[in-house]
């Protein structure tokens, strides 16, 4: 199991990316539960990122700025990003992503279930 020390925070308000305003891209909880329901897994998700799908990092960008405006919807995100953009809005959603995920180092303990 995972601890609470091992929990990466380094950016608890998330990551700052300028768009139309200053911005913080956050991927809590409910940025991956809306992943989630979008996707059907996250893993897909950050595939078709991988993959360089203008529609995933719009869907990305939607969810990791949710928590700032819920309204918000991802046509919103998507008029908010300009082409010239697109490289920086993926990078700052890997960065994002990586901060809102546990630090592994290999001594978590596993927990068994009897």
């Amino acid at each position: 199991m995972v601890s609470g020390k091992n929990i990466r925070n380094k950016n608890i308000d998330g990551v700052k990316i300028v768009l139309d305003k200053e911005r913080y891209l956050k991927f809590d909880l409910n940025a991956f539960v809306e992943l989630e329901d979008k996707f059907g897994d996250i893993d897909k998700a950050f595939e078709q990122l991988q993959k360089g799908s203008i529609k995933s990092i719009r869907s990305l960008l939607w969810a990791g700025l949710i928590h700032e405006e819920e309204e918000l919807t991802e046509k919103e995100a998507g008029r908010i990003v300009g082409f010239n953009d697109i490289e920086k809005v993926s990078e700052a959603i890997m960065t994002a992503v990586t901060d809102a995920m546990p630090e592994v180092t290999g001594n978590e303990e596993i927990e068994e279930k009897n």
